[in-house]
């Protein structure tokens, strides 16, 4: 009997976990642990981790100890109560930063009104499809590429010189779309993150490097 796929950690985020080098900072944009499902037109804000949410994040947690050096994390509650499962995990008495950037308004939100009314018209798809696929901006909003440079400096900034993970746990729409505009846009059938699926980020002397999934790209500027 196969496990859901909502009910374990994604292979590609143990695998990048794996292999993405020690000596030096490594971001890690992570989509939180499983919540229940959203009703129609519920953004969620008020939704906590199911059980086995909990319980993955605990277990990722884990695969953390002695990695783990800075962890940030979305303002809504699913998003710190994942970050709270990693610590606990992780044996670590990290502080759990509240970033905005993760979260609402974001990297990519300029006017949260107008963004909301892009939700309400085109849907989490229509607004995942167009941000991640095409050039041009939607109302209120950074034009993509900007929002993806500005996410990723914002993380490895803070990263600052420590080597080891630094964990930013956000949502499903801002790591498909900051991996997107660094490694194209998914063709893969499941286009939205699972949950505790993450993009990683890092610098060498060769410039910047983006994973995610079964995708690499290094060796080019922080611009998409």
């Amino acid at each position: 009997m196969k496990t859901p796929a909502q009910h374990a950690i994604p292979a590609s985020t143990l695998h990048w976990l794996a292999t993405v080098p020690a000596d030096r900072p490594v971001a890690l944009l992570l989509r939180h642990s499983v919540r229940d499902e959203l009703p129609p037109g519920d953004l969620g804000y008020a939704h906590p981790l199911t059980p086995v949410g909990a319980r993955l994040a605990g277990e990722f947690g884990a695969a953390l100890r002695g990695r783990l050096h800075t962890l940030h994390s979305s303002p809504l509650q699913r998003c710190l109560h994942t970050a709270e499962q990693l610590r606990a995990a992780a044996a670590d008495t990290l502080a759990i930063v509240e970033d905005r950037m993760l979260g609402d308004p974001g990297a990519y939100v300029l006017d949260a009104q107008l963004a909301g009314e892009n939700w309400l018209r085109l849907g989490s798809e229509g607004i995942m499809a167009h941000l991640a696929e095409r050039a041009d901006t939607l109302p209120g909003t950074r034009h993509p590429d900007e929002g993806a440079r500005r996410l990723v400096r914002h993380m490895l900034d803070t990263a600052g010189e420590r080597a080891g993970l630094h964990v930013f746990v956000s949502h499903d729409i801002l790591v498909a779309v900051t991996a997107a505009r660094y490694l194209g846009a998914p063709t893969e059938a499941e286009r939205w993150p699972r949950y505790l699926e993450g993009a990683f980020f890092w610098r060498d002397a060769g410039g910047l490097h983006a994973a995610y999934r079964e995708h690499h790209r290094g060796g080019f500027d922080d611009a998409p």
